[in-house]
């Protein structure tokens, strides 16, 4: 394994036991990856040269009546078109759930490994990231609603002057999050960036820094890294 695939997959790891917590048991030396949801359980085994050039491999899958779904999920992963070398879990995981919540509800999934019932409710979720200027961030109140999303989220923001907030993860969740700090009393508030990806972090969740040094280091991980620093800092106005 590679040096890069093996820090992106210690942050996508990270990211996930934050989303998850007390949900996701990882063995680094079987290369094993547990998830249980009320009772259902995926069990990945992650491959070596993954995310660059391989996908995880259901071992076993199950519902909390404990159908067998590792068919189901295997068919439902390839149709969820993650690109080569593009991180997977957070997709994967979330279809999971998906699926297991539709056959909680339904027997429609019976016998049908491969076709569109197996894989509709695995449709993967848009991803979003946002890049917001502030004239200042300085009340407590909204600095402590910042790093406070309600739900899962990876990001940063900067208090002072300027206020910088960048946040990372579902589009419909940075949108809600956005909505709710805009509706904040602010001096300025401009979205400076956005684009359909997802950014990867050195962390999870939502963190705090003190200084745009801090912000860019941050950011500037992974093999995507450079060109992202540069996207922020010309949406900081620092270039």
């Amino acid at each position: 394994m590679s040096e890069s695939s093996e820090a992106r997959l210690s942050t996508e790891l990270e990211l996930l036991q934050a989303m998850y917590p007390d949900q996701i048991d990882y063995n680094p030396k079987s290369r094993e990856l547990k998830f249980i949801d009320n009772s259902a359980l995926l069990h990945l085994r992650i491959p070596e040269h993954y995310p660059e050039t391989a996908l995880p491999d259901v071992l076993s899958a199950s519902d909390r009546s404990k159908n067998d779904l590792r068919d189901r999920m295997q068919a439902a992963i390839r149709h969820l078109g993650i690109a080569k070398g593009d991180e997977a879990l957070d997709a994967i995981l979330g279809c999971f759930q998906a699926m297991t919540a539709s056959t909680n509800n339904s027997n429609d999934l019976q016998g049908d490994t491969d076709g569109p019932l197996a894989h509709a409710a695995c449709t993967r979720e848009p991803s979003k990231t946002v890049i917001i200027w502030l004239h200042h961030l300085l009340a407590l109140g909204k600095r402590k609603l910042a790093v406070s999303p309600s739900s899962p989220l990876s990001g940063i923001t900067k208090p002072g002057y300027p206020g910088i907030l960048v946040f990372t993860g579902a589009a419909s969740a940075v949108d809600e999050h956005v909505d709710v700090l805009k509706a904040q009393n602010w001096q300025a508030f401009q979205v400076r960036f956005e684009e359909p990806v997802r950014w990867d972090f050195g962390h999870g969740g939502v963190v705090e820094v003190e200084t745009m040094a801090e912000v860019v280091k941050l950011i500037d991980v992974g093999p995507k890294g450079s060109r992202r620093k540069e996207e922020f800092l010309r949406a900081a106005g620092i270039k």
